[in-house]
């Protein structure tokens, strides 16, 4: 070998060494940078002349376990969503003894007592202020079941915007990069901003990345729908200002477009896995379960007193101890927070608590000690009917029962459900940080690279004490 020839290896052995040294820093100080990719220095022999050539700096990733990392925090968001919902209504709702139950055992309780003394109005009062109490617990389910509608519907525009503004940035770093990459330039940097954004919008909608070879990504929901190419696509939606028990998709609440063309927001759906399903899920379906279910216990209470076994004075068709907003029930959801008292019985709205014991239909007062007509009203909460056509015959207490149990059965499986899909999500991205920087390793890699700057030193020195001798000869 030529003394040009030992310089030459040992220069370029130099330049290689640091740049693997701002490599290796770089890596040491982004250690805990999240979405910072570990780096690693390529690098090759020089076609002419001998040496090190640089090949360039690669980042080290795992797309497999980056794709089902990615998935695994969409399906959290998504139980996690769902799981705060249930948690809410089940507390709105009360566990047995509680809640709606507790209302509707304490006008049972005072019923009963007025039966044994009939002729004291403060007995007779306690029934009509218990029932009303029991029609505003089941206005509180329903105002808590739209206020979680309307949150959804919120939080529904919020991720959409977001969505939007991100698929925008992501788009404006694949320009960047091209040029960079196509300039000569590092682009590690904004690959690392993009792989991050895709990371947070994928919480939202779970997405899928195919690189090209300019440096440009395509993204793609799980489902298929293509969300990015050569532009990003326009996701539209329309919050609505207000949420009604009759409102649902199609019928007052917007839907999801992209491109202005409708897509389904169901469980099958291509947006389907992440946060922006699990609210449409909410709004569209189980908020509207529930609202229908509480309705149906409602109107369950409205017919067990409307019903000539309960109050023989009654005409036909008009409404008895509950009523529709004074009126007979009709089929408009949202009779949960329409259920009232009947006006006959409050003294406050010009009734006469009399009623209660004589009946609402009745023509004057009776004779104070007869309780028939309250053990009727007591005993019609007790006396077993269908709610629906087709349906097991329950009383008033077994019906609500089994809509706890429902309740209660729907919030245990989405919280499994999230505890789940958390710990697979916790799990992947405990694999995803053992693959990132290894601080140990750095400081390893970086004690050869001054080793190896240290012997290139020295052959240069040595060719130098080799040219001196040659000049002196």
């Amino acid at each position: 070998m030529s003394i040009a020839s030992a310089f030459n290896n040992a220069t370029t052995g130099l330049a290689a060494s640091a740049r693997a040294v701002q490599v290796v820093s770089s890596n040491i100080a982004n250690a805990l940078t999240e979405g910072y990719a570990a780096r690693r220095l390529d690098l090759g022999s020089a076609t002419l002349g001998g040496g090190v050539r640089i090949l360039g700096t690669t980042r080290l990733t795992d797309p497999v376990l980056q794709g089902l990392t990615r998935d695994a925090a969409a399906s959290a968001r998504f139980g996690g969503t769902r799981n705060a919902f249930w948690q809410r209504i089940e507390g709105a709702l009360g566990l047995p003894g509680e809640g709606v139950s507790q209302a509707l055992s304490a006008f049972d309780s005072s019923l009963v007592s007025a039966s044994d003394r009939p002729d004291l109005d403060s007995r007779l009062g306690a029934v009509a202020d218990r029932a009303a109490a029991l029609a505003a617990q089941l206005g509180s389910v329903q105002d808590t079941v739209q206020s979680l509608r309307f949150q959804a519907d919120t939080a529904i525009a919020q991720d959409v915007e977001t969505l939007n503004t991100g698929l925008a940035r992501i788009d404006d770093l694949n320009e960047k990069i091209v040029r960079m990459q196509a300039s000569g330039q590092s682009s590690l940097g904004l690959q690392d901003e993009r792989a991050a954004l895709i990371s947070t919008l994928s919480e939202i909608v779970p997405m899928r990345e195919m690189p090209r070879a300019d440096g440009r990504i395509t993204l793609f929901s799980s489902g298929g729908t293509l969300l990015l190419d050569i532009a990003p696509a326009e996701i539209g939606f329309n919050r609505a200002p207000a949420m009604e028990p009759g409102l649902q998709a199609g019928a007052g609440l917007s839907g999801l477009t992209i491109g202005g063309r409708p897509v389904d927001t169901g469980a099958s759906g291509p947006m389907a896995g992440g946060r922006l399903a699990a609210n449409f899920q909410i709004r569209d379906v189980d908020g509207v379960q529930v609202q229908t279910r509480i309705d149906s216990f409602a109107g369950d209470l409205i017919a067990r007193f409307s019903d000539p076994a309960s109050d023989p004075t009654l005409a036909p068709g008009a409404p008895g101890l509950f009523t529709d907003a004074g009126a007979a029930p009709t089929a408009t959801p949202g009779l949960a927070g329409r259920i009232a008292v009947n006006a006959a019985v409050q003294p406050a709205q010009g009734g006469a608590l009399w009623r209660l014991r004589d009946g609402i239909g009745a023509a004057g007062p009776g004779a104070v000690g007869d309780a028939t007509q309250l053990s009727r009203l007591a005993a019609a909460l007790d006396r077993p009917v269908s709610v629906m056509p087709g349906s097991a015959q329950l009383t008033s207490a077994q019906s609500l029962g089994e809509m706890l149990t429902d309740v209660s059965r729907a919030r245990q499986g989405a919280e499994e459900s999230a505890i789940s899909t958390q710990a697979r999500h916790a799990e992947l991205t405990e694999q995803g940080l053992a693959q990132g920087v290894d601080t140990d390793a750095e400081m390893q890699r970086l004690l050869m690279i001054e080793q190896s700057y240290a012997a290139n030193a020295r052959v240069i020195e040595t060719a130098d004490s080799l040219l001196k001798r040659l000049m002196e000869i």
